[in-house]
């Protein structure tokens, strides 16, 4: 081992020549011991290693530098464009108001609005206005957040108003268009509702559900309300039917019709063209065979329309 160590050292001090030799010029030689080769050699790699790593912390400093300033300009868009939003939920509490008014429901005004609430929305919009005014190395997530959380509370509020005018507007508005309210046909009536000796078969008394109008073939035959198709196609003694779900309770029965314009599933609207006048199922000639049913029951068609 002694030996080793002193074989080392003995070749640590060795003298090198280094010779330099150019194409053009006189050649240089240098002497050097191996020691300060190596000194130099390991010094070289700190200095290399050195540099690689500063260069690379400046390139990433310049690189986050131009991510923050981006995500400045970012943020300063992102609170222009959340003040716009707000100044537009402030345009529709008026909006709200006059709806509210014009359809004359109680108030006018937000439902549940809390006492003092006007007041303390100024200062939140001034802390809002103050909150977009500061740089973004300044800027608190708490303030952003609570900022983020007053609009959020502010939409649902709006939010909430509007589907009650809608409610209200459709429960009035709709529960008259779906109402059967006029004549599917402007052919005469030629059967009426209630109890009636059967046309087809024996003559016995049946109840008749509905009322017909007899008229030429090919007749148009209208929906008489607003409402949603659940069948449309045939069915055994009524031949091509079609019938509409109106809510509210009712719904109408158009049967022994032709040329059906409509399907399962179609929203229509009173006065729509849903099918022709025929003489499909159990029928002794050409007529529309028009039912009306309220909540379950068989009612009297000449009740809705005169």
């Amino acid at each position: 081992m002694v030996k080793r160590i002193n074989h080392f050292w003995r070749f640590l001090g060795e003298r090198v020549d280094i010779l330099i030799m150019p194409r053009l010029g006189a050649s240089y030689k240098f002497k050097m011991h191996v020691l300060t080769l190596i000194l130099l050699g390991v010094l070289w790699i700190v200095v290399t290693l050195g540099g690689i790593f500063f260069f690379a912390r400046c390139y990433d400093y310049q690189i986050t530098k131009a991510d923050n300033e981006l995500m400045r300009m970012k943020m300063r868009l992102i609170g222009d464009e959340l003040e716009r939003g707000r100044k537009y939920l402030e345009l529709t509490r008026t909006t709200d108001t006059q709806m509210r008014q014009m359809l004359g429901m109680p108030g006018g005004k937000f439902i549940n609005l809390p006492k003092g609430w006007e007041s303390s929305k100024e200062k939140e919009d001034e802390r809002a206005r103050a909150l977009f005014q500061k740089d973004l190395k300044d800027l608190s997530a708490e303030e952003f957040e609570t900022y983020i959380d007053g609009l959020e509370e502010t939409a649902q509020m709006r939010l909430a108003s509007f589907q009650e005018i809608a409610w209200y507007f459709a429960n009035r508005r709709e529960g008259l268009n779906s109402t059967p309210s006029i004549r599917p046909s402007n052919a005469p009536i030629s059967s009426g509702f209630g109890y009636r000796l059967d046309p087809v078969g024996r003559r016995t008394t049946r109840r008749h559900n509905g009322v017909d109008f007899a008229g030429k073939p090919d007749s148009p035959i209208v929906v008489t309300a607003d409402g949603v198709v659940r069948h449309a196609g045939w069915v055994p003694s009524y031949g091509q039917a079609i019938l509409v779900d109106h809510g509210f309770g009712y719904s109408t029965l158009y049967a022994h019709t032709t040329a059906i314009q409509v399907k399962a599933g179609d929203v229509v609207k009173r006065g729509d063209k849903i099918a022709t006048m025929g003489s499909s199922g159990r029928s002794t000639g050409t007529h529309l065979h028009y039912e009306v049913w309220k909540d379950g029951q068989a009612v009297n068609p000449r009740n809705y329309f005169k």
